[in-house]
């Protein structure tokens, strides 16, 4: 698949650095032929990793401000950066392993979805969390409602980029009514956006569904294909979340690393 108006785009930090060789590698790996930008934001873009990964695996860097290097502002800084140039974006995590080829008929439909309908303005790509609705608005495709209890997650989400850019402008705004720079430490303002995790608690939720109400916007998610526990990878984009938790590697990645030739 060949477009030139869609990235990848993978924020990252040097805290989580030592995965990315594991990360880029699977995603190489497992989309042969996808011709679309690549881009790695951080804060540190000169670090011998990311070079590394720049030349290897033909990825884009992207030098975020460090100011700008907290986990929310990092995601809407390199949007900031990149909605000039790219109709379409995917913002993934850099624990987001891809594990199986990506399903070029549903991206090739999905593209005609989102170009037909300006409304819809995201889907996302794999099935979990899935939609409450099991009514399919297009083949495979249901809407995300009120219904859902995660209207907004970060799990892989094919975005139109500006729309992304507004919702990250929108949740950085919220954090800095709970958590202002200048009046709560840094520690309380990490505990709200990570621990508690704003975007996706109640509080971003219910500002995720004030904010497509406004502006009348529709979103898509991906129906489970079966009950079975490995239909999670009959999606879109069959990758496996949360390789990182709390900082550290767990078991089942550094297995799959092992097998897939990655070394830690």
């Amino acid at each position: 698949m060949e477009r030139k108006d869609t990235v990848i785009l993978v924020n990252s930090t040097p805290k989580y650095y030592y995965i990315l060789d594991f990360f880029f590698g699977m995603l190489k790996r497992y989309t042969p032929d996808l011709k679309w930008d690549i881009v790695l934001a951080t804060e540190v873009p000169e670090h011998e990793t990311c070079k590394l990964i720049a030349e290897k695996y033909s990825v884009k860097l992207l030098e975020i401000p460090v100011e700008d290097s907290g986990f929310l502002a990092s995601r809407r800084k390199a949007l900031e950066l990149l909605v000039d140039k790219y109709n379409y974006c995917i913002p993934l995590q850099e624990d987001f392993i891809l594990e199986g080829y990506l399903n070029k008929g549903a991206f090739e439909q999905l593209f005609e979805y989102l170009s037909s309908d300006p409304s819809i303005v995201s889907a996302r790509l794999m099935p979990c969390p899935g939609p409450v609705s099991q009514k399919e608005v297009y083949s495979y495709w249901a809407t995300i409602s009120d219904g859902d209890r995660y209207r907004f997650v970060f799990q892989a989400t094919l975005w139109k980029t500006k729309a992304c850019l507004e919702w990250y402008l929108r949740v950085c705004a919220l954090l800095e009514v709970h958590a202002p720079l200048e009046s709560v430490t840094p520690s309380r303002r990490h505990i709200i956006e990570l621990v508690e995790n704003i975007a996706e608690n109640y509080i971003g939720q219910e500002e995720f569904s004030k904010w497509t109400a406004e502006n009348s916007y529709k979103h898509l998610a991906w129906i489970r294909r079966g009950s079975w526990a490995n239909a999670v990878y009959l999606c879109p984009f069959p990758y496996r979340p949360t390789a990182i938790v709390r900082g550290r590697l767990e078991p089942w990645a550094n297995e799959l690393a092992k097998r897939e030739g990655f070394f830690f």
